[in-house]
C-alpha cells in the first residue's frame, strides 16, 4: 500500500512537471511513430472532401454562409472533424468543367472574396475544433492546376478533356514535371497562401490549429516514365518550401498511391520517404478503376472490397516501414443503380463504406498505421436540379465537381443510413482502448486482474433500499452486517424508456445516478441491467404473448423508431454519470440477460438466434453512436439449461462483449445446486480463456437465505477454484416480505456471512480500487 502511494506521488510529480513545459504545438495535429496525435490523444478520423468550403464561406458569387454553418454543424454532430478542402481554383471563369468563381485569376492576381471565404471557413472550423487539409494544386482541369500554370508559363492553351479529349489533355500536362516557369509561378502561390494572416481571427495561418496539413496538390502525377525524376524532385522542393514557411503543420502529397505513380509503387515510396512529408496518402475509385460496373454493381461489390483492402495493405506495409500514417483521403462509390437522385438508395455504398471504416478501426486497434479516410464527397444540404445533371452556374455545390454528374458520389444530409454509419465509426475511432473512455478501459483491465486476488461481492440495489427501509442515505443491509459496502452494486433501468422518474422497483433514477456516483467514489463498481417494457404489446418485460417483438424493433420493424428512442434515453442517462473530475463514470451494462430461457420478450422462443444477435449489436451500435463511451458489456444467459450447448449459440461476438457471466439461483437441494454451479463455472472458465474475457456470476442467491451457513457451505466452496471476478446476489426487497438474498441485522445467516466476509478470497469495497 505504501509503495503504491509513493509511486502515485512520483507519477503526479512527473505529470506536473510535464504540464509546465507544454509545447507551443500541443494543439496541432502531429505524427509520432506512425500515428496522428492531438495533445496526448491518438487521432483517427472519418473525414470528408469539402472542396467548395472556401467558396461557400465567401460573401460573393457562390457564397452561402448560412448553409456553411449548417453543414459544419451537421458534420461535427456526426463526428466528421477532418475536411479536405481546395484552397481555390486557377484561371479565368466561364471554362467548361472548371470550379468557379476562381481564386487566382492570373498569376498573383487573387479574388479577395474567395480569400475572405477561406478565412471565414477556417475561423468557423476552429470554433468547432475541426481540422482542414488544404490542397494547393491539382493535376486535373476542374480547378485549373497543372494545365493552367502551364498556360501561364507559355506552354500553350490548356486543353479541356470534355472538349479536346483526354489524350490532348495528358500530352499537355506531361510538360509540368519539367517546366521550371510553371513551378516558379506555383511556388509564388504557395508563399502567398501559406504566409497569409486570417482577417477574422488576426492569426497567421502558420499558427492556426484549424489547419491539420498543407497538401501539395490533388492527385499530383509525373505523367510519364521520363518525368519520374523531375516529378520527385519537384515534390521534394515544394514540401521543403512549405515546411520552411510553416514548421507547425503537417505536409502531405495528395497522391493516389501506386495508381498515381505511373504504376510504380517504389516512386510513391520514394516521394513519401522525404523528411518533409509527414504522412502518406492513397485514393481508391472502384468505379473509375473498373472494379464495379453499372449492370453488375451488387455482384461486383465483394470483389471491390477485396481489391480495396489489397490496395490498402500494399501501401500500408510501406507506410509502416517509414513509420508514417496512411490516409485514404479520396474514395467514392455511386448510389445504387448509378442514380443521381437524392432519394435513391445507397445500400451498396453503405456496405463499401462500412468495409473501409471497419478496416481503419481494426487496423488502429492492432497498432497499425491506417489512420483515417476522407470519403468523396460531402453534399450535405445541397439541392439538385430536376432537369439536368451537369453543374451550371447558380446550382448548389455538391460533393461532385463540375465535370461529374451532380449527385453521383455525394453524401447528402438525407442519406440517413450513411450518416448513421459515419457517426458510428467516427465515435469508435476517436475513443481510446477500443471505443471507451480511459477509466472504462482501466476498469476492464482490473476486472481481468482482480480474480487473481479473490472474488468481489455484489448486491442488487444495495444502497437504494433494504429490508424495512427505503431511500435512506448511506444505508446498506450488507454494511450494517459486516461494516463494509459490496464491491459491486447492481441497479436496473427498467421504465427509463417510458420517461418516468422511477424505475420498475420504485427507485428514482436520480437516486440511482447519485448511488452510482457514490459507489465510484468508494472505488467500487456499478452494474446495470435493463428490463424494458414490451414495445409491441405495451406489456412489461415478462409479456411473451407475441413472438414478433424482437423483429419489430430491428431495422425495418414497426417499433424500430420507438425503440431507438428508448436506447437514446438510456444513453442520455449513461452520459449523465459524471465524476468529481467531470469524467464519465464507467459501468458494466448487462442487457438482454437470461436470453436462453423464454420468460422475457427477447428470450429463446421469442426470436431466432440471428434476431437476438442483431438486437444486441443494434443496442451496442446505438449506445456508442450516442456517446455512451463509459460502458462495458456483460453477456449473461441463464444457466438453467444445458450450459455447454447453449452459451455460445446466441453469443453476439467478442467485439461487443467484455465479460462473460450467467444468472443462476439456488432451488432445490444445496448439494445439487453447488454441483451445478461448479460445473457451469468450469465451462465458463474455459470459455473465458477462449474469448479472453473475465468471468462472473452475474445473478444468484437463495431467496430468504434459508440456510444459516449458505455463504461458507455452498457459495464460497463452489467458486473458490475458479477465477470469478465478482458474484452478485439479488435484492433485499423493501415491500415483499421474505424476498431478500443478502443478510440484514438479525437474519439467521449473519454470523456465517461475517465469516464469509473475513475469508481471504472475498473482496468488499474497502479492499478494491478498480480505477487504480
Amino acid at each position: 500500500m505504501k509503495i503504491a502511494v509513493i509511486l502515485s506521488a512520483l507519477c503526479l510529480a512527473v505529470g506536473l512537471t510535464s504540464c509546465g513545459n507544454e509545447r507551443k504545438t500541443e494543439n496541432f495535429v502531429r505524427v509520432e511513430e506512425g500515428r496522428f496525435y492531438i495533445g496526448d490523444r491518438q487521432y483517427g478520423y472519418i473525414g470528408t472532401n469539402f472542396w467548395y468550403g472556401a467558396i461557400l464561406g465567401s460573401k460573393g458569387e457562390g457564397g452561402d454562409r448560412r448553409r456553411l454553418i449548417r453543414e459544419l454543424d451537421l458534420m461535427k454532430s456526426i463526428g466528421i472533424d477532418n475536411l479536405r478542402i481546395l484552397v481555390g481554383s486557377d484561371g479565368v471563369e466561364g471554362v467548361v468543367s472548371k470550379v468557379e468563381p476562381t481564386l487566382q485569376r492570373a498569376p498573383g492576381v487573387y479574388n479577395d472574396q474567395i480569400l475572405d471565404g477561406l478565412d471565414y471557413l477556417l475561423m468557423e472550423m476552429g470554433r468547432r475544433r475541426m481540422y482542414a487539409v488544404l490542397y494547393l494544386n491539382n493535376s486535373w482541369e476542374w480547378s485549373g492546376g497543372y494545365s493552367q500554370y502551364l498556360q501561364w508559363a507559355g506552354a500553350g492553351k490548356a486543353p479541356i478533356p470534355a472538349v479536346d479529349g483526354w489524350n490532348a489533355y495528358t500530352e499537355h500536362v506531361r510538360q509540368y514535371a519539367k517546366n521550371e516557369k510553371a513551378h516558379s509561378l506555383f511556388a509564388d502561390h504557395v508563399d502567398f497562401i501559406v504566409s497569409r494572416t486570417n482577417r477574422y481571427t488576426g492569426r497567421k495561418y502558420t499558427d492556426d490549429t484549424a489547419i491539420m496539413a498543407w497538401q501539395i496538390g490533388n492527385e499530383p502525377r509525373a505523367f510519364g516514365d521520363e518525368n519520374k525524376e523531375a516529378y520527385a524532385e519537384w515534390m521534394a522542393a515544394t514540401a521543403e518550401q512549405i515546411k520552411r514557411l510553416d514548421p507547425n503543420h503537417l505536409v502531405s502529397t495528395g497522391s493516389e498511391g501506386k495508381a498515381g505513380s505511373e504504376g510504380d509503387i517504389a516512386l510513391w515510396e520514394r516521394v513519401h520517404a522525404d523528411r518533409n512529408i509527414d504522412y502518406m496518402t492513397i485514393h481508391i475509385w472502384p468505379n473509375n478503376w473498373g472494379w464495379i460496373h453499372r449492370e453488375t454493381m451488387e455482384a461486383d461489390l465483394p470483389q471491390a472490397i477485396i481489391n480495396t483492402k489489397g490496395y490498402i495493405d500494399e501501401h500500408a506495409a510501406l507506410a509502416a516501414r517509414l513509420k508514417k500514417p496512411l490516409v485514404m483521403e479520396e474514395f467514392g462509390y455511386p448510389r445504387d443503380g448509378f442514380s443521381f437522385k437524392k432519394e435513391s438508395a445507397t445500400l451498396q455504398r453503405n456496405a463499401y463504406y462500412e468495409a473501409v471504416f471497419s478496416y481503419i478501426h481494426e487496423n488502429m486497434q492492432h497498432g497499425g498505421v491506417f489512420a483515417g479516410c476522407n470519403f468523396w464527397g460531402w453534399g450535405g444540404y445541397a439541392m439538385l436540379s430536376d432537369d439536368h445533371y451537369v453543374w451550371r452556374k447558380g446550382d448548389d455545390y455538391t460533393g461532385d465537381p463540375a465535370q461529374e454528374e451532380q449527385g453521383l458520389n455525394s453524401v447528402f444530409a438525407s442519406d440517413v443510413a450513411t450518416i448513421t454509419l459515419i457517426g458510428k465509426y467516427s465515435t469508435l475511432l476517436n475513443m481510446p482502448s477500443g471505443g471507451r473512455t480511459s477509466q472504462t478501459a482501466l476498469l476492464l483491465k482490473n476486472l481481468r486482474a482482480v480474480a487473481a486476488r479473490g472474488t468481489m461481492f455484489g448486491h442488487q440495489d444495495d444502497t437504494a433500499y433494504g429490508v424495512g427501509w427505503f431511500g435512506d442515505a448511506e444505508r446498506s443491509d450488507v454494511k450494517s452486517v459486516c461494516g463494509d459496502y459490496p464491491a459491486v452494486i447492481g441497479f436496473d433501468m427498467g421504465h427509463i424508456e417510458l420517461g418516468v422518474e422511477v424505475n420498475l422497483d420504485g427507485v428514482p433514477f436520480d437516486k440511482i445516478r447519485s448511488e452510482i456516483i457514490a459507489q465510484h467514489r468508494r472505488k467500487g463498481m456499478s452494474t446495470v441491467s435493463w428490463h424494458p417494457d414490451n414495445p409491441l404489446t405495451c406489456g412489461d418485460a415478462w409479456d411473451v404473448s407475441d413472438k414478433t417483438v424482437v423483429a419489430s424493433v430491428l431495422p425495418g420493424g414497426s417499433c424500430h423508431e420507438i425503440f431507438t428512442g428508448w436506447l437514446d434515453t438510456l444513453a442520455a442517462f449513461f452520459n449523465s454519470l459524471i465524476d468529481d473530475n467531470g469524467d464519465k463514470i464507467p459501468i458494466l451494462f448487462r442487457p438482454w440477460h437470461e436470453n436462453t430461457d423464454s420468460w422475457f420478450w427477447w428470450g429463446a422462443d421469442l426470436c431466432s438466434v440471428e434476431q437476438y444477435r442483431q438486437l444486441w449489436e443494434m443496442t451496442w451500435d446505438r449506445l456508442h453512436l450516442k456517446g455512451a463511451t463509459n460502458l462495458l458489456y456483460a453477456y449473461s444467459p441463464s444457466s438453467n439449461v444445458l450450459f455447454s450447448q447453449t452459451y455460445n449459440e446466441r453469443y453476439p461476438g467478442d467485439h461487443c462483449v467484455d465479460l462473460l457471466g450467467f444468472d443462476t439461483y439456488h432451488f432445490g437441494q444445496a448439494g445439487q445446486f453447488r454441483k451445478g454451479l461448479e460445473q457451469n463455472l468450469a465451462q465458463l472458465t474455459r470459455l473465458g480463456k477462449e474469448h479472453d474475457k473475465p468471468i462472473a456470476i452475474t445473478e444468484t442467491g437463495l431467496e430468504g437465505v434459508t440456510m444459516a451457513d449458505w455463504w461458507t457451505a455452498v457459495l464460497q466452496p463452489a467458486m473458490q477454484s475458479y477465477p470469478v471476478a465478482y458474484v452478485l446476489v439479488w435484492r433485499n426487497a423493501y415491500d415483499r416480505p421474505g424476498h431478500f438474498y443478502a443478510p440484514y441485522p438479525g437474519q439467521a445467516s449473519v454470523a456465517d456471512f461475517v465469516q464469509y466476509y473475513n475469508g481471504p478470497q472475498t473482496l468488499f469495497c474497502s479492499e478494491v480500487d478498480l480505477y487504480k
